[in-house]
């Protein structure tokens, strides 16, 4: 049974729909968004264990100047190799948790393996996506303010229409254009409210660290290991939790944009119809 029904819709019923498409289908939303954040939430545990001797291992003495150098060149290019991981990972979630909705939207059954199984290659394209609609947002701004945020409203709905369509960065960019023309303001309170739920998040999960860190900083002590590994796994949990919002709200922008300008809506209709007879003697012949 679909989750959400082919109708055009009001930014109201865009927004209870996001919430409600979320609330009926937590785990797989957290599932496919938990991934790349769990590689950094153990990288992050990880260091701070080294960091604070949780280990028991003795902290490194200073060597020779050809190890030291060494040692930062490996770190260096480990952070390369894991910068790289981390956004080929997050532009894979971001397209999976598209797909993902994009199945629910259309009545199909929606699994964590089966979203990221239609990712395939397209993960470098996300970034790509984004990279550009980055580069395009930031000359609006630096021009002026508004035309800043005028593109990021006509550029919100990019990823979908590349994930979707298949097309091209650059095309995507195209298409977003067209599909917000005329929506801009119902897409920029969009992002306003995916904004004011990102930062109630970050007072929920991340102040009270932040305060424990500041009177640890004040009384010249360090945070114990479980304190900074609880920090990060705050930080996880708020990641996790608010980031599907933003991509489920935007998916459900860009086919509610299609319903309205393209009647997308009747054309899904019509392909899923049965064939009639003579269609299908028609189709013989």
């Amino acid at each position: 049974m679909a989750d959400v029904t082919l109708r055009p819709m009001t930014l109201g019923q865009v927004l209870d729909t996001t919430f409600s498409l979320y609330k009926r289908n937590f785990w797989l939303f957290v599932g496919i968004t938990s991934i790349p954040f769990l590689v950094v939430l153990i990288l992050q545990v990880g260091a701070a264990a080294l960091q604070t001797g949780a280990f028991g291992r003795p902290s490194p003495q200073p060597g020779p100047p050809a190890v030291a150098s060494g040692v930062v060149a490996g770190v260096v290019v480990g952070g390369i190799v894991f910068l790289l991981a981390y956004f080929f990972l997050a532009g894979a979630a971001q397209a999976a948790t598209i797909f993902a909705v994009s199945d629910l939207y259309l009545g199909r059954t929606a699994t964590v393996r089966g979203s990221f199984r239609r990712v395939s290659g397209k993960a470098f394209r996300v970034i790509l996506v984004l990279i550009l609609v980055s580069l395009t947002v930031g000359v609006g701004f630096l021009l002026l303010i508004i035309p800043g945020i005028i593109l990021l409203c006509r550029t919100a709905v990019a990823v979908p229409a590349s994930m979707l369509e298949d097309t091209k960065a650059v095309g995507s960019i195209e298409r977003s254009m067209q599909l917000t023309k005329g929506f801009a303001m119902q897409v920029l309170l969009v992002f306003l409210l995916v904004w004011v739920l990102s930062y109630i998040a970050l007072l929920i999960f991340q102040v009270p660290f932040t305060y424990l860190e500041g009177a640890a900083v004040q009384a010249r002590q360090t945070l114990s290991f479980g304190m900074i590994a609880l920090q990060h796994l705050s930080s996880f949990l708020s990641n996790v939790l608010v980031g599907p919002i933003h991509t489920i709200a935007f998916s459900l922008m860009y086919y509610n944009l299609r319903v309205r300008k393209e009647a997308f809506d009747i054309q899904h209709l019509m392909n899923s119809l049965p064939a009639s007879p003579s269609q299908g003697a028609a189709a013989t012949t």
